[in-house]
């Protein structure tokens, strides 16, 4: 059989060759499920500025705010707005009563067309010009006497019946006058000034999207890009949906988003212009603000003056680029937020554990090893603060985990134990976290800088395996770990940590490898990059995890002297419930240990290496409390942090196999210990 390259095809008499099957399927009608797969892309009925409560009370602000504006600075030009109208009002008079006799005469064409005939003794032009005067003036003098004498007549019997009291005189001569001067004045010199500029966009259509998206590069005509919707009104601002040239992804475009906005058809600043992907891969969405997103006013947490907070309930977290509210779940969610400094990632995490302050039941740690003291506030109602990155903070840090590995432990067991009409789902329920006996309310964890305890080079490994349980089992148990960190690479936020978080919040950061740290694998290269925001985007970041799609999320802000005023509403809050802890009474920590001693007490005498797996049991069996929840790399981590590592060890098995597997020497653990502790070893 003989191929036909596709270049050549045309060459070839195509009726000549064999006829095969058809390929393309029949067309078909539309039936129900088509129209009813169609009604889910209907636009809503209630705008998206009217559909949540918070949304109505931003608008009545703004709208409250704006018509306060409005009025003071049209009250300060009243003396200039008069005297405008003095001079406007006595010319439109006179222009009005002017177009009314030249209309009533015939027109003012007629006239000036009489007069030349008239000039140019042209009688058979003057003759036929006077008769159109003559048949069409009469009837218009008639209009305008008999509108004269029923306005004199309607005047004059208000005036003889009294109903209209002498306010409602002054008030319709003052909108005669104004009616007069606006009809006077000059058209480009309006009576009452500007409040605000002219509008700072252009609108959008299909022909300036277009063009915009020519200016990337990606395309060679405008009919490359086509639109599966019609452009229409999103929030404050225009939304237009795009599919793409063949070849051409949202991810190609969202990386060019300036030239986007910068193009001749648009020339907007960069936070007016924004985008996402669509349904697929080869479709974005472009949304395109009235005003640059910077600029626009956020409007004010929820919970900043009133309201008290419910972690097993979504909670005010912030907008989005439209200015629609967004909540975030904190109960059963681990966070991690990553992005350079100055961008805001502080006062993201303060704003989460301020929301869940708000909450009696919820236990607050905060552990602030910038050591600014930006977490201080919340000090009167946590029940751990530790500020500093010095051993001494670390340690308690250290000991502060431990505690609550413990904890987890003992959770796990509670839970285990009640019965499954009370606990059908093995996990902490509101009911549960209510009942104080039980002790499972919700326990909030925020470690602000945390990449000052991964990178420790003597208790990293320990703060990595301790944290990466935590974040494991820890929000089915109602322990929630929030990390934020400047530095989002391996090494500062480990794999195991970011892989394991429920909710990844990314602020700005300034290269692929930070974006997909936080975010996930491929999150950049799927278009979700956090490289797209500025200097000026503070507080401005994606948010993955917490809603179907990856969702830009501007926070809201909180500063420092109104977090302390939520704190003091919150204390008030604790102690009617009876939470607010105790600041004088020492809190029960994990009884203190010697690791070494302790694997010296289970090391048996004559033994000259041991495997981890086979000391961890020992040490469980040892102290339960301390050692419980232990696997092999925990033991590890805490080995190394004690000066002891663990190495490969080799070991024969029954049947003359052998197996590698990481343990512990004696010499090395007998070195570690005072010589009178040190473990026999046979000859």
């Amino acid at each position: 059989m003989t191929t036909i390259p596709y270049h050549d095809a045309e060459a070839y008499d195509l009726d000549a060759l064999p006829a095969g099957g058809p390929v393309d399927p029949p067309d078909r009608k539309a039936t129900f499920v088509d129209v009813v797969a169609r009604t889910d892309q209907r636009r809503p009925i209630v705008p998206a500025s009217l559909r949540s409560t918070d949304q109505r009370r931003a608008l009545s602000r703004w709208a409250a705010a704006y018509g306060l504006h409005t009025a003071a600075y049209h009250l300060t030009r009243a003396p200039k707005y008069a005297a405008k109208v003095a001079v406007y009002a006595p010319r439109g008079a006179w222009r009005a009563g002017s177009s009314t006799f030249w209309w009533a005469i015939g027109g003012r064409e007629n006239f000036r067309g009489m007069q030349h005939a008239a000039n140019n003794e042209d009688w058979h032009l003057w003759q036929p010009l006077d008769r159109r005067r003559a048949k069409t003036s009469g009837g218009r003098w008639w209009v305008v006497g008999v509108a004269a004498f029923l306005l004199a007549a309607a005047v004059t019997a208000l005036a003889v019946s009294d109903v209209l009291p002498r306010i409602g005189w002054y008030a319709l001569a003052a909108a005669l006058v104004l009616l007069a001067a606006r009809h006077g004045r000059p058209g480009d010199k309006p009576i009452l000034d500007r409040v605000t500029p002219g509008r700072a966009y252009r609108k959008l259509t299909a022909e300036t999207v277009r063009a915009a998206l020519l200016a990337t590069g990606y395309g060679k005509e405008p009919g490359d890009f086509q639109f599966p919707r019609e452009i229409h009104r999103d929030g404050p601002g225009y939304s237009a949906l795009v599919d793409l040239p063949a070849g051409v992804t949202a991810a190609m475009v969202m990386d060019k988003r300036a030239q986007v906005a910068g193009s001749p058809a648009l020339r907007l600043p960069l936070d007016q212009v924004w985008m996402r992907p669509g349904k697929h891969a080869g479709q974005v969405e472009i949304w395109v603000s009235d005003v640059p997103v910077s600029q626009t006013a956020q409007p004010a947490w929820p919970l900043l003056r009133a309201g008290q907070a419910d972690l097993f309930k979504p909670l005010p977290f912030g907008t989005n680029e439209r200015g629609a509210p967004l909540a975030l779940l904190l109960m059963f969610t681990n966070l991690v937020i990553g992005a350079i400094p100055r961008m805001g990632k502080t006062f993201v995490l303060r704003l989460a554990l301020l929301a869940a302050s708000l909450d009696p039941r919820a236990e607050i740690w905060a552990a602030d090893l910038k050591g600014t003291g930006d977490l201080g506030m919340l000090q009167p109602v946590a029940t751990e603060y530790i500020v500093g990155d010095d051993d001494e903070e670390l340690q308690a840090l250290l000991g502060g985990l431990r505690d609550l590995s413990r904890e987890l432990r003992r959770r796990a067991k509670v839970i285990r134990d009640l019965p499954r009409d009370v606990c059908p789902e093995s996990k902490v329920t509101p009911e549960l976290a209510a009942n104080r006996s039980l002790r499972l309310h919700p326990i909030v964890v925020g470690i602000d800088e945390c990449q000052v305890m991964f990178t420790h080079p003597k208790y990293g490994d320990e703060f990595e395996a301790l944290c990466t349980d935590l974040i494991k089992r820890g929000p089915a148990l109602g322990i929630m770990l929030l990390l934020a960190t400047q530095r989002p690479d391996a090494k500062s936020l480990p794999t195991g940590i970011s892989g394991n978080a429920g909710a990844r919040f990314c602020l700005r950061v300034m290269g692929q490898q930070e974006n997909d740290m936080v975010l996930g694998t491929s999150m950049y290269r799927n278009g979700y990059r956090a490289t797209q925001f500025t200097a000026a985007d503070k507080g401005m970041g994606l948010l993955v995890g917490a809603y179907d799609d990856p969702t830009m999320v501007r926070t809201y802000y909180v500063d420092a002297p109104t977090a302390e005023r939520v704190v003091a509403r919150a204390v008030e809050l604790r102690q009617a419930a009876g939470t607010l802890p105790d600041a004088q009474a020492p809190r029960e920590r994990v009884p203190s240990y010697n690791l070494l001693a302790d694997v010296r007490a289970v090391w048996v005498d004559g033994e000259s290496a041991l495997w981890s797996e086979l000391i961890v049991p020992r040490l469980a069996q040892l102290r339960p409390d301390v050692y419980g929840a232990w696997d092999v790399k925990t033991f590890g981590a805490a080995m190394k942090a004690a000066g002891v590592a663990t190495v490969s060890i080799h070991r024969k098995l029954d049947g003359g196999r052998g197996s590698t597997k990481y343990g512990v020497k004696v010499d090395a653990l007998a070195a570690a210990l005072p010589a009178d502790q040190r473990p026999a070893i046979e000859d």
